[in-house]
């Protein structure tokens, strides 16, 4: 890489979760290394338990999220981070006013 990656702004996009839109600012194309998505959700908004390959990383920048998994759930909110080591089960929900936050994934995943 000869010059840094700038990705400037761009709309949310629908997920395949209701309530929950994103924007991919670090996708695969940019780097093999990580992806970094923002995150916006609705109150009430929920990802199912899942395992993910790699690790997954939560930073909240508004609002607040229970993530869930086998035997544990935590409230985490602004300013706060929340790491899952890979093929780590987990699961999230968002509270009542719902919630911006930043998600890494390392490596990138497509």
């Amino acid at each position: 890489m000869d010059s840094p990656i700038i990705v400037r702004g761009g709309p949310l996009e629908p997920t395949r979760r209701p309530g929950i839109r994103q924007r991919r600012l670090v996708g695969p194309d940019d780097s093999p290394h990580q992806n970094l998505v923002l995150v916006e959700a609705d109150a009430g908004a929920r990802v199912e338990l899942h395992p993910v390959p790699n690790s997954e990383s939560f930073f909240v920048l508004d609002g607040e999220l229970v993530v869930f998994g086998d035997g544990y759930r935590e409230r985490i909110g602004a300013g706060e981070t929340c790491h899952f080591p890979p093929g780590h089960a987990h699961g999230v929900e968002v509270g009542e006013a719902g919630a911006r936050f930043l998600v890494v994934f390392a490596p990138a995943r497509g």
